[in-house]
């Protein structure tokens, strides 16, 4: 059975598609989810960075993170759009709270 840091960890560097951590929309919203999981991006700062954020789901099956849910895990991570998908998966993984 997987823990609850190290199944972050796994969303963080193998669950997230690279494609989905570039380009990211221009209006709120969740931009990829898994069972435990999902990435948000939460809106745009004053100064136009996007404000991403990992958090626990509703519905996750880890029973150490269903009283938490729907906790911020991971971020907030202030990107400009321009990062690469590995400077992003960096910048969630310095800022894990599990």
């Amino acid at each position: 059975m997987v823990n609850a840091k190290k199944s972050l960890q796994n969303f963080i560097n193998d669950g997230i598609p690279a494609s989905k951590l570039t380009g990211f929309p221009e209006s709120a919203g969740t931009i990829y989810s898994d069972q435990n999981f999902r990435l948000d991006m939460q809106g745009k700062t004053t100064d136009g960075k996007y404000n991403l954020q990992i958090q626990i789901n509703r519905g996750t099956k880890l029973t150490t993170l269903k009283k938490a849910a729907p906790a911020t895990v991971a971020g907030p991570v202030l990107a400009t759009g321009t990062e690469s998908a590995e400077t992003i998966r960096a910048n969630f993984r310095a800022t894990m709270k599990l």
